[in-house]
């Protein structure tokens, strides 16, 4: 992680792909408790959040939203979208215009989560995915280089 943050300042825009493959395929609960403890407490101490974008579309899964229900994280997890988030997503559609491609398996809310990170302080968004480095077929971790944005995996939280 970068030296420059303060640790316990570091605010964490989480990517709905991230949070799904993490809870259904790579860090389940039964076997990454840990790792499950650390997000709650990032959750209810602030810095853990999501636009309310990426939110609407990660409590489609079913399973995710009970964890939140059980949790009793929906107070702290979801942040409102204002003009400044809506003028950096704006931003990156203009340069990374396929990163919205219907074509593809390709989440709405991508957009969203880099633009959160962008005007928030000392915020670092979490995904799952890996870079392409290619304009025709950008994930997050190169929308994130070229704004520089830091990114980390869900298991770098612990």
């Amino acid at each position: 992680m970068n030296s420059l943050f303060n640790q316990n300042q570091i605010i964490y825009s989480l990517d709905t792909s991230a949070l799904f493959a993490a809870f259904n395929e790579r860090y389940p609960i039964a076997n990454f408790p840990a790792l499950w403890c650390k997000v709650v407490e990032l959750i209810e101490k602030g810095r853990l959040k999501m636009s309310q974008v990426v939110f609407d579309e990660a409590m489609e899964d079913s399973g995710v939203k009970l964890w939140r229900n059980q949790n009793n994280l929906q107070q702290y997890f979801q942040i409102p979208v204002d003009e400044f988030v809506q003028e950096k997503v704006s931003e990156i559609l203009t340069v990374f215009p396929k990163l919205l491609d219907d074509r593809r398996d390709k989440s709405g809310a991508d957009p969203w989560c880099i633009a959160f990170a962008q005007v928030t302080d000392n915020c670092i968004v979490v995904t799952e995915e890996n870079p392409t480095d290619s304009v025709n077929r950008p994930k997050i971790p190169d929308v994130c280089k070229h704004f520089k944005v830091e990114c980390i995996k869900v298991v770098d939280l612990i």
